[in-house]
């Protein structure tokens, strides 16, 4: 997990080109990857995020 990248809701949203609204109503569809808690900040793994967008298209 070393090479893992996380990125940010704010980083999600640049990513989607999405408000953070937006952001928030894809987290409650099933299958969305569920974010890591690191502390009060919970961050996505970039290739979670790629892996769903792949299954989406």
């Amino acid at each position: 997990m070393p090479n893992d990248v996380f990125l940010t809701s704010d980083e999600i949203c640049q990513l989607l080109r999405c408000s953070s609204t937006t952001l928030w109503r894809m987290r409650q569809t099933p299958g969305f990857p569920q974010p890591r808690q690191f502390g009060r900040r919970l961050l996505w793994l970039r290739s979670d995020i790629e892996q769903f967008l792949s299954l989406d298209a």
